[in-house]
């Protein structure tokens, strides 16, 4: 066999690691009050700015630990540069039966959910390689492969379990299978976007300063 090196070009980084998240910070997400979506196919809490609340301090502590872990030591993104913050954050409840349509999140750079209640079978998340996104050959010709990878698949799943927290581009279409457990699964979503002053390196004139948005009292 020859010796060569395959370098992965302008990959799609998602992010999986494990929290420690206290039954305290479970308890009260889940004790949330619930509204059904207009989609029909699954509940979220009424109050979509959950981590800014105080009972969620060590939650959203937890959090940014893995948001900058992602961010500045494996993205590389410049710390002293940029900010990240999470804009909005709300948890969703799939009872048997839910499941959640292919969609994305506008508005935002970096989303994520983490998971307080699983189940088997109570529905893992997909990832769908974009529209237009031609990382190796186009949708337009359908080779066979021995083996499906992340560098020649059309989707990826992941099956969630309790404690989970997955990080990815707010660009990357997902959806959720159906709950066909027998109990209801918790998840807590949140977005990230940045405060930062930002300039191109060729002209001053593309200059763009950012502030954290703070939500409506």
């Amino acid at each position: 066999m020859p010796q060569a090196t395959v370098i992965q070009l302008f990959p799609i980084s998602l992010y999986k690691g494990k929290m420690k998240i206290d039954d305290i910070s479970k308890d009260f997400v889940i004790n949330q009050e619930y509204e059904r979506m207009k989609s029909g196919n699954g509940d979220y809490t009424k109050n979509h700015y959950l981590l800014d609340l105080h009972e969620m301090k060590s939650l959203k502590e937890e959090i940014m630990i893995h948001v900058e872990n992602y961010v500045y030591r494996y993205l590389n993104v410049r710390d002293e540069v940029v900010r990240f913050y999470i804009q909005n954050s709300w948890a969703v409840k799939h009872s048997p039966g839910d499941w959640a349509q292919n969609h994305i999140h506008s508005n935002c750079l970096i989303s994520g959910v983490c998971y307080l209640k699983t189940q088997k079978n109570s529905g893992k998340i997909t990832f769908t390689k974009p529209d237009g996104y031609t990382n190796l050959f186009h949708t337009s010709m359908k080779l066979p492969f021995f083996d499906s990878g992340n560098h020649n698949c059309d989707w990826w799943d992941e099956i969630p379990e309790d404690n989970d927290i997955l990080l990815f581009p707010s660009h990357l279409m997902h959806h959720v299978k159906r709950n066909d457990s027998d109990e209801d699964r918790y998840s807590l979503a949140f977005n990230l976007n940045i405060e930062a002053i930002l300039k191109s390196d060729d002209s001053d004139l593309d200059y763009l300063k950012l502030t954290e948005a703070k939500p409506y009292d």
